[in-house]
């Protein structure tokens, strides 16, 4: 469900609401009673799940010994995970 942002054009409070794609948007403020307007805001990342190949199991099988390189491209071990594994 996602989190709509919206402020106040009297008091300027600016408060989130979780609602479904088709409610319809708030349009009172919970404060004073005022017309409210909803923002355009950057919105959140999403996440992917998969039954298939996780990160991890992508840096054993790509590992700097078998491959000559590391799972990032590098010619060499960079030291942080997944490659520094």
């Amino acid at each position: 469900m996602p989190t709509y942002e919206y402020q106040c054009n009297s008091c300027g409070l600016r408060f989130e609401k979780q609602q479904g794609i088709n409610d319809s948007p708030v349009s009172v403020c919970p404060e004073c009673k005022g017309e409210v307007q909803r923002l355009i805001s950057g919105g959140s990342g999403f996440i992917m799940k998969s039954a298939g190949v996780s990160m991890r199991d992508t840096a054993k099988s790509c590992s700097f010994e078998e491959t000559g390189t590391t799972c990032c491209g590098a010619k060499q071990r960079c030291g942080q995970a997944p490659c520094g594994d």
